[in-house]
């Protein structure tokens, strides 16, 4: 089995059909791929939409579990996963035809930990009248794990799907997605690029990232900020490990920084979670007691405020904002 597609499945009834349909438009022998669909509790009928699907493709499996996240479900997916590499594919987005099977191409010809393709945003109402732009000429460029995370990982946009991954690279590592986690996405990778060796940049555009109104960003609330701040604690993690050069170990900390000002921003931003300030702070003090930023005068001013006046400095953020 040359790839496993793992896509975890929670009421996408309106989107499950589109994404199933685009992995079978790539242009791959259903011998080479399997499909790997985890029912994660859903409360719709995502698996009915799709059960012609079922009836038709043979390398599709269902595996059934209790609502446990999106971590959870594509851990299990992973468990269950025999592929030489493997994709993660969410519920709501969609491939471009004929891309997958390039990139796999470049991963079996390479042995590549990691192979990097690239993706575009298209809003949820523009899906059904979306035209791919034109393909550029296919460009590769091999680079070290550590490369790609300081040339090419931005904590913005730290997606899981962007990547194939050496399933026995993945293993061998233990490498897996933080059960109960938001954002998830952020250790996840970090740690993927900082323990792979060999890895492919590509210019390939394959994956469609639907911008929809109900997104677990577009729907923030202070249980959502919190997880930021485990974010920001598991980054200083690893950051510490003296093993790192400087120059990565600097990257995470400002990534970690990024993080912060994300929360931030969202904070002071929506009146109902800035209400909830206080819990806020308590719980980034809880996790992150000695937080400080070092690079540069607003990582040092903003440090500073927030461990001496945090209270106070949000106060004054909201005012501005």
């Amino acid at each position: 089995m040359k790839l496993s597609i793992i896509v975890p499945i929670y009421n996408v009834n309106l989107y499950i059909y589109t994404c199933i349909e685009s992995v079978f438009r790539q242009g791959l022998d259903e011998r080479d791929f399997e499909v790997i669909l985890v029912n994660d509790g859903t409360q719709d009928n995502s698996l009915q939409q799709i059960a012609d699907l079922l009836a038709i493709h043979q390398n599709m499996t269902v595996i059934e579990q209790s609502n446990q996240g999106l971590s959870a479900a594509r851990n299990t997916g992973l468990a269950h996963a025999s592929g030489q590499y493997v994709l993660f594919l969410d519920s709501d987005d969609l491939l471009i035809g004929g891309t997958l099977s390039t990139l796999l191409s470049q991963a079996l010809q390479s042995g590549a930990d990691l192979i990097l393709g690239n993706y575009i945003k298209v809003d949820d109402k523009d899906i059904p009248s979306f035209v791919v732009p034109l393909q550029p000429p296919l460009k590769v460029e091999e680079k070290t794990g550590e490369e790609l995370f300081l040339q090419d990982l931005s904590p913005k946009a730290s997606y899981a799907w962007r990547s194939l991954y050496r399933r026995a690279f993945l293993e061998d590592n233990n490498l897996r997605f933080i059960p109960g986690l938001y954002f998830e996405d952020v250790p996840f990778t970090t740690a993927c690029y900082l323990k792979a060796g060999k890895c492919l940049k590509t210019s390939l555009l394959f994956y469609i990232y639907r911008q929809r109104e109900n997104s677990i960003v577009s729907t923030i609330n202070i249980v959502k900020l919190k997880h930021f701040n485990e974010i920001i604690a598991r980054l200083f993690t690893m950051k510490n490990n003296t093993s790192l050069s400087s120059l990565v170990r600097e990257r995470i900390e400002d990534n970690a920084f990024a993080i912060f000002s994300i929360a931030l921003w969202y904070l002071v931003h929506d009146k109902a979670v800035y209400m909830k300030k206080g819990d806020y702070v308590a719980d980034l003090k809880e996790k992150m007691p000695d937080i400080y930023f070092r690079h540069g005068i607003k990582q040092r001013f903003v440090s500073w405020m927030f461990r001496h006046i945090p209270l106070t400095y949000l106060r004054l953020r909201y005012w501005l904002a």
